[in-house]
């Protein structure tokens, strides 16, 4: 809906028109009728044909369509600290991952054995039962994330970053803890389990 001010001239008397009563015919003067008057005017929108609508919504859903069906690759990870896709029980051990970030990843019982992961974000994971077993975590970011029951046999965790990591239940054996800084209860309890030492790195697991 659209106004239009239509502004017929002050000065400019109707003349009596052809085939119209002489009283049909005003008079427009200061006197008797203001200068400017507001007409509305409907207008009709431009709108798309119904075969133009049927294109973009026959578009629009192969479009969907091929996002659902598209198959998802075992290494699509988070970043910017959303959730992931779920990679729980994936195969990815013995990779190179040291360019994915698995913040916030949901990871229970995913394989990562021997897998390089240096320096990698597990920020948040939740990894109960995942295999490190064997892997490079060495500076790797484990803050917040839940391994409970996780397996970090022969594992090189020096300078990672735990704080208020979950490892409850855990394997330790062999894992080279260097320069990890531990709450004291968190010591405590990884301390109780330690043995061994680390094959790659010789380092002792209780030091």
């Amino acid at each position: 809906m659209a106004f239009t001010s239509v502004r017929p001239c002050c000065s400019t008397v109707a003349r009596q028109q052809q085939g119209f009563p002489h009283r049909a015919v005003h008079k427009y003067n200061a006197g008797h009728f203001p200068c400017s008057r507001r007409v509305c005017r409907a207008h009709q929108d431009d709108r798309p044909s119904t075969s133009s609508q049927m294109l973009a919504a026959a578009a629009a859903a192969a479009c969907a369509a091929s996002l659902l069906l598209s198959p998802l690759s075992a290494h699509a990870v988070s970043g910017g600290g959303s959730i992931s896709v779920p990679l729980s029980g994936e195969d990815l051990s013995g990779q190179d991952l040291r360019n994915n970030k698995y913040t916030k990843a949901v990871l229970r019982k995913t394989d990562f054995a021997g897998s390089n992961l240096s320096g990698v974000s597990f920020f948040g994971a939740l990894a109960e039962g995942a295999n490190f077993k064997g892997a490079n975590l060495s500076l790797a970011d484990l803050e917040s994330g839940n391994f409970e029951d996780a397996d970090f046999t022969d594992a090189v965790l020096a300078g990672a970053f735990v704080n208020n990591a979950q490892f409850k239940n855990v394997k330790i054996t062999n894992t080279d803890w260097s320069d990890v800084v531990l709450r004291k209860d968190m010591q405590r309890l990884l301390c109780s389990i330690a043995d061994g030492t680390n094959p790659t790195t010789g380092v002792d697991t209780r030091e």
